[in-house]
């Protein structure tokens, strides 16, 4: 398995080529504005590593997404995770994300409210319900269908939906991770992941996004799957 992880964080760190403006790569480059450091992406690289290779062989559900947002992976290195919730999983539960020391990547910043590292409220409701369906964390693996954070020009700290040729170029990368889990079942969250999902000829159950107030029907359905 970890010639394959190597092969899938090569592409994820490739990125999805310069001709695509306002997309931002947390696993290869540092957002000099925000980030702590240029060590910033060799550690949202470490972690998302160790949490991947956590799940081989026990995951058994694919969550994914559309894309990251600034408050969740582009600084924690996790789909569907944040800084705040890696840096006290106690709330969680414990060693929920990997095993080791966890990071923040993200500098201090009022704008921000990151003292205690960025919060991402979607992230939160999706571990929380996943925990109350009865999954211990390791069963289910989050990923996006687009791998990298979409935000509009100039503006890093913004979230944008993925173009399709956006989603076209990161095919590849998608594909490879689900390589990486080939027993699992993919589980589409959202409507707009769905039909991205569908659109690209990749079969999965759909769930209501857990944002906007579709808190109680994403809960529903993953209780009833």
């Amino acid at each position: 398995m970890d010639g394959q992880l190597d092969a899938f964080m090569a592409l994820l760190a490739r990125g999805p080529g310069p001709e695509f403006e306002g997309v931002f790569n947390p696993w290869a480059a540092q957002d000099e504005a925000h980030d702590i450091g240029p060590q910033a992406p060799l550690i949202r690289r470490d972690q998302l590593m160790r949490y991947l290779r956590a799940r081989f062989f026990r995951a058994r559900i694919a969550l994914i997404a559309e894309a990251p947002s600034y408050a969740g992976a582009k600084f924690c290195g996790i789909a569907m995770c944040c800084e705040r919730m890696m840096l006290s999983e106690g709330a969680v539960q414990d060693s929920a994300f990997f095993e080791g020391p966890k990071s923040r990547t993200s500098l201090v910043t009022p704008g921000l409210s990151n003292q205690d590292g960025v919060l991402e409220r979607t992230a939160s409701i999706v571990w929380k319900t996943m925990s109350h369906a009865g999954f211990h964390p390791y069963e289910f693996v989050n990923w996006n269908a687009f791998a990298w954070h979409p935000h509009e020009i100039g503006k890093p700290l913004t979230n944008r939906t993925p173009t399709r040729a956006e989603l076209e170029a990161g095919l590849p990368v998608l594909r490879a991770f689900l390589a990486l889990f080939p027993k699992v079942k993919v589980v589409a969250v959202g409507q707009v992941c769905q039909r991205t999902l569908s659109s690209l000829g990749i079969a999965a159950y759909p769930v209501r996004h857990p944002s906007y107030g579709g808190a109680p029907e994403f809960r529903d359905g993953m209780m009833a799957l």
